[in-house]
């Protein structure tokens, strides 16, 4: 489980968003120097700089990079575009994307306790993916982006139960806040989630109007928020001194 860490409050993932091997290890170390938790290595920036690469081969150098440069867990992500990432492929490709990295880990012997994999929930095989994943030892995430609005409150508490269809899984909802009151409702199905299911979760509202939710989310029973040590992976996203200075306020 690459979520347990010391300290009361939520686990601190910081993006890494570089489009070379060497970016990317510098910003895992600068990352963990800052205080982060986690690394999530946006694996779709570097495709769309390097489509013609082999992913299998990156895979490997850019995880043994990370895991002997730094003592963090690492969480691998593929966003697609339709998700609001930098990849834009079709289904059929992401699941041949999602199953080479998963290649890729076997062959680096990657110890499971500091890889985690994000699934997107959209994808029709996003359960047995998840299973190969958890086979591996690996934690999983199951995310979903909405990229246009908060949706009401029955409608996000059925989007956390979908989810939750995956066993074993973590349900990350990001929706995007359009007012303080988003991120007020988002909080309260997710207090409605965790007084009735004992799944973890994380759930974020996008947006400047949203940035309440990445400081406060863990109090509704959200495990982890996103923070940066420079460049931001999505609207809203505090700095990783930001939410340091302010969980140490809190306890």
């Amino acid at each position: 489980m690459i979520f347990a860490h010391e300290g009361a409050g939520p686990a601190i993932i910081a993006p890494l968003v570089g489009t070379t091997a060497q970016m990317i290890a510098e910003q895992a170390c600068a990352a963990e120097r800052a205080g982060a938790d986690i690394v999530e290595w946006r694996i779709d920036f570097l495709l769309d700089a390097h489509n013609s690469l082999s992913l299998a081969s990156l895979t490997r150098e850019i995880v043994q990079d990370i895991l002997s440069q730094t003592s963090i867990p690492i969480l691998l992500t593929v966003r697609t575009a339709e998700q609001g990432g930098e990849a834009r492929i079709t289904p059929g490709r992401y699941r041949l994307l999602i199953a080479e990295v998963l290649d890729a880990l076997m062959q680096v012997d990657a110890p499971a306790d500091r890889i985690g994999l994000d699934i997107e929930y959209w994808f029709d095989g996003a359960q047995a993916l998840a299973e190969r994943a958890q086979e591996q030892g690996f934690t999983v995430v199951i995310s979903h982006h909405d990229w246009i609005e908060t949706p009401d409150p029955e409608v996000l508490y059925i989007m956390f139960t979908d989810m939750f269809e995956i066993p074993g899984t973590i349900a990350k909802l990001a929706v995007t806040a359009h007012s303080d009151d988003d991120v007020t409702s988002l909080f309260a199905v997710c207090d409605r989630i965790a007084s009735r299911h004992k799944r973890p979760i994380i759930a974020i509202a996008m947006g400047e109007a949203g940035v309440r939710s990445r400081f406060d989310g863990w109090k509704h029973g959200s495990i982890a928020t996103f923070a940066t040590v420079g460049e931001r992976s999505a609207p809203g996203q505090p700095s990783i001194a930001e939410v340091r200075e302010y969980l140490a306020t809190q306890t």
